[in-house]
């Protein structure tokens, strides 16, 4: 069996024989695997990284320069990957204008009655936070506090972070 280099199989595939991009996969399967696997226990989420790891490089190999190693090149969408796995599982708070659902309004409600854990939070926060639960709007608030907008729903949403984390 004749080896056959990186190089010559990117050309081979970008000329349309798309057959050699089962050469890549078996050659660089191992070592990608062993690179997600180092950050995430769940075995699925591991072959499913890989899995799109490859689909994104095989998408993306006509615009890669063949003289170039491949290895880093799938190293480099593997941690993008990671990242984007990372995102996808982060808590997200979203940031309503108004509290019109009452279970959001209950979620302030919960912790107005444990001081505990409003004593956590600085004093701006919680009077921002108080002021929502009173059914003031950010741009409300924003006026009173005389900060911009973005700063204030900034300002809240670390304000609910820190209510949950320390749940």
């Amino acid at each position: 069996m004749t080896i056959i280099s990186d190089r010559e199989i990117i050309l081979k595939i970008k000329n349309g024989e798309i057959n050699y991009f089962e050469i890549i996969v078996k050659k660089y399967t191992s070592k990608i695997y062993q690179l997600i696997k180092t950050k995430i226990l769940i075995k699925e989420d591991v072959e499913d990284l890989v899995q799109n790891a490859f689909i994104k490089f095989y998408k993306a190999i006509n615009r890669f320069n063949e003289k170039l190693p491949i290895l880093p090149y799938l190293y480099q969408i593997a941690k993008n990957e990671l990242k984007m796995y990372y995102r996808s599982k982060k808590n997200f708070l979203p940031l309503k204008e108004n509290f019109k659902n009452e279970d959001e309004r209950s979620f302030f409600e919960r912790f107005e009655r444990k001081e505990d854990y409003l004593k956590k939070l600085k004093k701006e926060e919680k009077e921002m936070i108080m002021m929502l639960v009173d059914g003031f709007s950010y741009k409300e608030i924003a006026e009173k506090f005389k900060k911009s907008l973005n700063t204030v729903k900034s300002i809240v949403r670390r304000a609910r972070r820190k209510l949950i984390i320390n749940k």
